[in-house]
C-alpha cells in the first residue's frame, strides 16, 4: 500500500476542470481543500511502483502546471534492499 499527499498546480483552463472531475471519479483520489489553481490530493494505491506511476501520469497530465510531494508512506512488502529508493 502507498499512500501519497501532493499538491497539485491546476491550469485555469478546460484541462484543468477535466483533470479535477477525473481524479474526483477515481477511487484512488481523494481531493482535498483548494486556494486558487493549487489543490491538496491524497493518492491511495496498492504499491510504490503504482504510486510512482500515477505520479508520472500527474506530472505529464496537460492540465497540471506542478505536482509537488508533501508526504509519502510506502509499505510494499518484501522489497529488496535498496529498491525503495528507486521510487522516491
Amino acid at each position: 500500500m502507498s499512500i501519497s499527499s501532493l499538491v497539485i498546480d491546476v491550469d485555469n483552463g478546460v484541462s484543468g476542470r477535466e483533470l479535477l472531475a477525473a481524479l474526483a471519479t477515481d477511487p484512488r483520489f481523494t481531493l482535498g481543500p483548494a486556494d486558487g489553481t493549487r489543490h491538496a490530493l491524497v493518492v491511495d494505491t496498492p504499491s510504490s511502483a503504482a504510486d510512482t506511476e500515477v505520479y508520472d501520469w500527474l506530472q505529464s497530465h496537460p492540465g497540471i502546471r506542478l505536482v509537488t510531494l508533501v508526504r509519502a508512506y510506502l509499505d510494499d512488502e518484501a522489497l529488496p534492499v535498496g529498491t525503495a529508493a528507486t521510487y522516491l
